[in-house]
């Protein structure tokens, strides 16, 4: 046994470490060197709460080594009135380059770093106070009241990870390099779950090849969006529940809904989980309440710090209204059920052309493996909580179909596929008689040295 589970270490660090390679080695491609489709909400809004809170990035442009700098009016007419003057103070003090924003007042400059300070001061020697504010960093994409966008329709964990990436240089590989550390990360978490519930490294490799092989978590690892931090909890959640850390569960899922909110839609396998397991009133309400609020919060302190907590509060309890309505006939949406054969993958990026699409084998297994549910759970009673999981996610996407929320798309089964791949690894491990393969094997074996023989009897 120790030489499989040396294999199965081997086979895992080999997947971990050739994934972040890959990504990173994609998502740094220099056309990718810009906003890559829905980051242009998520990285701004990430850029304007550090600056509420106090915090100037830094963005060096590596070819002409000149710091990047977003000078923002206070409104349309200060727009019209200075910056065709700021622009001939910036062209004074060497700016590189200039950016004009149209949907909002606002320009972009390049200025060498030995002039950025002049320059900053210059402006201020020669605007008025309040018609102006500078945000430095990386350039805004060109989207109406985007300077002022901070995304509280979804919680915070997300962007508290692309905040924290753009500390070390706002620009576009530092945005992204958290999401494929994500995904690198949920990998064994997936895998080792896969295997306390079955008890097998084969078990654990066929989860493992599922996660790593599929299309939607391995496009959305290379962008700075949202949704592989939701496979990333989903997946410690999962795993925390196939080793009994019910407490550290409760606390998963709710980091898992602070980043967005499908992370939590799981949360009733924990509820009956606790509902069965607890035995005092405090515990029960510790586990299936308080742990996961605590863990909802915290990750939204730095927008509650950015604009206060009530400000949080009411945009948050108010986003529920958007979640729960049409955003328009978007032509890249797509509805729950598409998601199980493919329909309408959704595009990231076109030459190189990347889509989120979904993977029907997996998705498709788990509603055949409804019909082998109760012989599963006599062999492998862990199977039932990663399979509630996903049932239970399906399940709250379909009431938010029903409410109103018609407005769905294919990256949204980042939340499906971690403990569907748990379940496909422990159920096929079940299922399928190994023993035809490895007594095949043998056989095989056995024919190739009847033949080398008979070959070397005929030479002879």
């Amino acid at each position: 046994m120790e030489w499989k589970k040396t294999l199965f270490v081997l086979i895992l660090l080999a997947s971990m470490i050739g994934s972040f390679w890959y990504l990173y080695s994609f998502a740094s491609r220099p056309v990718f060197h810009n906003y890559v489709s829905d980051e242009v909400w998520y990285v701004p809004a990430s850029r304007n709460v550090l600056h509420r809170l106090g915090v100037e990035l830094t963005y060096i442009n590596e070819t002409t080594g000149s710091r990047g700098v977003n000078i923002i009016f206070a409104n349309e007419s200060d727009d019209a009135r200075y910056g065709y003057t700021v622009g001939e103070i910036a062209l004074q003090y060497n700016a590189t380059r200039e950016l004009t924003y149209y949907s909002f007042p606002g320009l972009y400059f390049e200025i060498p770093p030995k002039n950025f300070q002049p320059f900053l001061n210059a402006l201020k020697d020669t605007l008025p106070k309040g018609s102006y504010y500078v945000v430095p960093g990386f350039w805004y994409p060109d989207k109406e009241n985007i300077q002022n966008y901070l995304n509280t329709e979804h919680p915070f964990l997300g962007k508290d990870f692309i905040m924290t990436a753009m500390l070390f240089g706002d620009r576009p590989i530092n945005w992204r390099i958290p999401s494929i550390i994500a995904f690198v990360l949920l990998q064994p978490l997936v895998a080792l779950a896969a295997y306390r519930i079955s008890r097998s490294y084969l078990a654990a490799l066929i989860a493992l090849v599922f996660t790593v092989a599929d299309p939607t978590l391995e496009a959305m690892s290379f962008v700075a969006m949202l949704d592989i931090y939701v496979a990333l909890f989903v997946s410690l959640f999962v795993f925390l529940l196939a080793y009994d850390r019910d407490r550290w569960a409760a606390f998963a899922v709710g980091l898992a809904s602070a980043t967005k909110l499908s992370g939590g839609f799981g949360w009733p396998v924990l509820f009956i989980k606790a509902l069965r397991k607890e035995k005092s009133l405090s515990r029960f309400l510790a586990v299936a309440f308080l742990l996961p609020i605590t863990g909802f919060l915290i990750p939204n302190i730095p927008a509650m710090v950015a604009i206060g907590p009530l400000e949080w509060l009411n945009q948050f309890l108010g986003s529920f209204r958007w979640h729960l309505s049409n955003k328009g006939g978007s032509p890249e949406s797509s509805q729950v059920w598409w998601w199980f054969i493919d329909k309408n993958p959704f595009p990231l990026h076109f030459d190189p052309n990347v889509f989120a699409s979904t993977d029907p084998v997996l998705l498709l297994s788990m509603v055949v493996f409804i019909l082998a549910l109760p012989w599963l759970y006599r062999r492998k009673r862990g199977i039932l909580e990663p399979f509630g999981v996903f049932w239970f996610t399906v399940l709250f996407f379909l009431l938010q179909y029903a409410l109103g929320g018609t407005t769905q798309y294919t990256f949204y089964t980042t939340a499906l596929v971690p403990p569907a791949a748990v379940v496909m690894g422990v159920a096929l491990n079940e299922l399928l008689h190994w023993e035809a393969f490895t007594t095949s094997l043998r056989t095989y074996r056995e024919w190739f040295f009847k033949a080398k023989d008979r070959l070397s009897s005929l030479r002879g």
